[in-house]
This record gives structure tokens, C-alpha cells and sequence, in this order.
């Protein structure tokens, strides 16, 4: 299976958004925080689903990740940004889950998923702060 069949339309579509909060905040490489501001900016009804049984909203996430990410100075061309590592980790991390769970491809809920379990982000803080962990993504999947 190819990286295109891997991936479902609504993970790509996060990627989309989390490359245009990269170049918002002027930064130099997509992040696990842009990889959740993408996730909230959307309408993916996976992680809708889990914020809902959380009792978290996006207005919440949003404000929270905003206090802690703070502009650049020298952003990058949207078609150069590339994943930072801990970044990278969520996309296999989440691709690996969604492996386990027997999916045929990566959903953003599996990338939520992947943003718990890859640890010392301040996306994770974040994420733990509103109730969202690893056990509460996974009740939601």
C-alpha cells in the first residue's frame, strides 16, 4: 500500500491546515502543536468525537496551545516545510496504531492518538490538561 492509499483524505487535510499554522506563526517546521491546531481548524468528525467525550473544545485547545507558541522570525515557503522530528514520531506513532487497531488507514483520530503517546510535546500537556490521553483516544476509536 502506497503512502497515498495509507493516509485518508481527512489526514492530508490536517497536514493542509497544520502547514498553514506553520506559516501563520512563521515558524520553520510543522510541529505536533501545528499538527493539533490543524486537527482542531477542520471539521473531522473522529476528533470532533473525542473532544466531545473529553468535554473539551477547540476554543480550549486553541488558547491554551496560543500561550505557548510564540511567532518566528523567518518562516518558510509552505511547499519547503518539512515535520520536525517529535513530529515525525506522531505520524508513525499514529500510523502504527492504526496498524494495531486493524485500519486500513491513518485517520486524524489515529494522529490524535499519536500526539498522546509521544511524549514531552507541550501538544501532549495540552492535550492532558483538557482530559484527552491516550485511554480516553482510545475509548473514542
Amino acid at each position: 500500500m502506497s503512502q497515498e492509499e495509507t493516509f485518508a483524505p481527512d489526514t492530508y487535510s490536517v497536514i493542509g491546515l497544520a502547514k498553514k499554522s506553520v506559516v501563520e506563526y512563521q515558524h520553520q517546521y510543522i510541529t505536533p502543536e501545528h499538527i493539533l491546531l490543524g486537527m482542531i481548524a477542520g471539521d473531522f468528525p473522529g476528533v470532533q468525537k473525542i473532544l466531545a467525550n473529553a468535554k473539551a473544545t477547540p476554543d480550549q485547545i486553541r488558547a491554551l496551545l496560543k500561550s505557548h507558541l510564540r511567532p518566528g522570525d523567518a518562516g518558510v515557503p509552505e511547499a519547503d516545510l518539512t515535520f520536525s522530528e517529535r513530529a515525525k514520531r506522531v505520524v508513525e506513532t499514529g500510523s502504527k496504531e492504526a496498524l494495531r487497531l486493524g485500519k486500513g488507514q491513518v485517520q486524524p483520530e489515529h494522529l490524535m492518538l499519536g500526539l498522546t503517546l509521544v511524549t514531552n510535546t507541550v501538544c501532549g500537556a495540552v492535550l492532558r490538561a483538557v482530559g484527552i490521553t491516550p485511554e480516553s483516544v482510545g475509548k473514542s476509536l
